[in-house]
């Protein structure tokens, strides 16, 4: 065969096995998308921020500080991790890898109830890679520029971000 041959060949394989969606499963398997409760038990240097639901009229999501620690986080800003649901968790690195921030609510996604940040602070702008949405908050929408603005993805339960690997600047998570 001449190499010619060989390269288009080759180029069409690539090109066959470069589109074809990835469908991964999640790191954390056993609690995805359902609702998750309690205080956070890993040793792992990770930040939790409190959201409220996105209120008519509004936006986005009003957030507490970041409560950031390599110990047990049993609270954020007054609020007890025990009466809260993990919404939101992002990463630093695709499938799930490097745990950057947990995002928890008082109440799960509905039809009613949704979360998001129009923005993000500069220690997390432009380095989500992955991402996973708990608690019925399993539609998770990731947008380059503020606002949602800019390029988006949308997915479920996100192995990868894609071509927006270290480049969100504003996300939200619905109910389906």
């Amino acid at each position: 065969m001449n190499t010619k041959i060989l390269r288009i060949f080759i180029v069409m394989i690539l090109a066959l096995v470069l589109t074809q969606p990835v469908y991964a499963q999640p790191a954390e398997s056993t609690d995805q998308n359902q609702v998750v409760q309690g205080p956070s038990g890993k040793t792992v240097s990770r930040c939790v921020i409190f959201l409220e639901p996105i209120q008519p009229g509004e936006t986005q999501s009003k957030a507490s500080e970041p409560v950031c620690s390599t110990g047990k986080i049993d609270s954020v800003n007054g609020y007890s991790l025990a009466a809260t649901y993990t919404i939101a968790k992002f990463y630093d690195y695709t499938n799930w890898n490097t745990l950057l921030v947990t995002y928890v609510g008082a109440s799960p996604c509905s039809s009613t109830v949704s979360y998001g940040r129009t923005s993000l602070p500069s220690n997390l702008d432009n380095k989500f890679a992955s991402g996973s949405g708990y608690s019925s908050c399993s539609h998770i929408y990731v947008y380059s520029l503020p606002n949602y603005g800019g390029a988006s993805i949308s997915c479920y339960s996100c192995a990868t971000f894609d071509v927006l690997i270290d480049l969100v600047s504003s996300w939200r998570v619905t109910y389906n």
